[in-house]
């Protein structure tokens, strides 16, 4: 008995450590791995073929009553994004009397910005959507915090200017990483003159936190730590890590629209209080009309743009 109460002994410590090292290998490696994917993945993850991508088709555009004109452009040797022009549909003699380009939440795809597109086009700008990385009819397979989408929007102005294809003043207008985007990109970006950034992360210890807490993933051990490393594993990018305490002051006349929470955020109280107040401008989305807003605020020159 003795021996065999010995044996049933070793076989729980085994059973024991078996156990431990299953949910030691589901916390820090099988469920970071599946949700980083999963999170900030393309929809289509899984099937994605970039050499089976569809046309730029502006289906959806067309529809909304606009008159479009589709490109690409390959912005860093491995991602092409598919993008549109948007006039008016029924007034061929259109004079563009500014651009705007929209960069979408990136969740979603550039037909979300249709309705701020009819807004601005009616108020007389040429407007830019496409599809940012891993987003729609463009290529790439993960998201990132904006820095990489940044560097997508300098290589579109790049081929705009180019082409001699941009009426000042040029304004950006993004969601989420997309409002990251269009505020990492004006530090060396220039040609615009004015931005809206909607619902910014503003750090990228916001940004996770944001993606933990809508996830419920804080309960992972070292949550910033095992989901940056999987994150970056997977998709390749090499993502700086930023806090509040990294936030630079703004060098163009901004609007920074927020829900009330976000606005109270310890990176948003920085952000004005590092600004010139006549630079920078923030106000609820709570109300209805976010659109009229963000129009209101383009439609308004600024010094830099009058004496253009």
């Amino acid at each position: 008995m003795a021996r065999m109460s010995q044996t049933v002994k070793d076989i729980l410590q085994v059973v024991v450590f078996l156990l431990v090292v299953g949910i030691l290998l589901t916390a820090f490696l099988i469920y970071p791995l599946n949700r980083s994917k999963a999170i900030l993945g393309r929809a289509d993850v899984d099937n994605f073929d970039p050499d089976s991508l569809g046309v730029n088709d502006p289906a959806l555009l067309i529809e909304a009553g606009f008159a479009v004109d589709t490109f690409r452009v390959e912005t860093d040797g491995l991602t092409t994004v598919a993008c549109a022009f948007l006039t008016p549909a029924a007034d061929s003699s259109f004079e563009p009397q500014g651009t705007a380009i929209l960069l979408h939440d990136e969740r979603a795809d550039r037909n979300s910005m249709i309705p701020l597109a009819s807004a601005l086009v009616e108020r007389g700008f040429m407007v830019i959507v496409y599809d940012q990385r891993a987003s729609g009819l463009s290529t790439g397979t993960y998201h990132s915090n904006g820095q990489y989408e940044a560097t997508d929007l300098q290589e579109l102005i790049r081929h705009l200017v180019f082409r001699d294809k941009i009426t000042h003043p040029l304004v950006a207008v993004g969601r989420s990483a997309g409002a990251d985007a269009v505020l990492m990109a004006t530090r060396e970006e220039e040609r615009l003159d004015a931005i809206v950034a909607i619902e910014p992360y503003l750090s990228t210890e916001r940004w996770m936190n944001m993606i933990m807490e809508e996830h419920d993933m804080f309960w992972i051990p070292f949550p910033h730590t095992i989901f940056e490393f999987w994150f970056q594993l997977r998709s390749d990018y090499a993502v700086v890590y930023t806090t509040v305490d990294d936030i630079q002051e703004i060098t163009k006349r901004t609007l920074v629209l927020a829900s009330t929470e976000s606005l109270q955020s310890p990176e948003c109280s920085k952000l004005v209080e590092l600004s010139d107040p006549g630079l920078l401008q923030t106000a609820s989305l709570s109300g209805d009309d976010w659109i009229g807003t963000v129009v209101d605020f383009l439609m308004t020159p600024g010094e830099e743009t009058a004496e253009q």
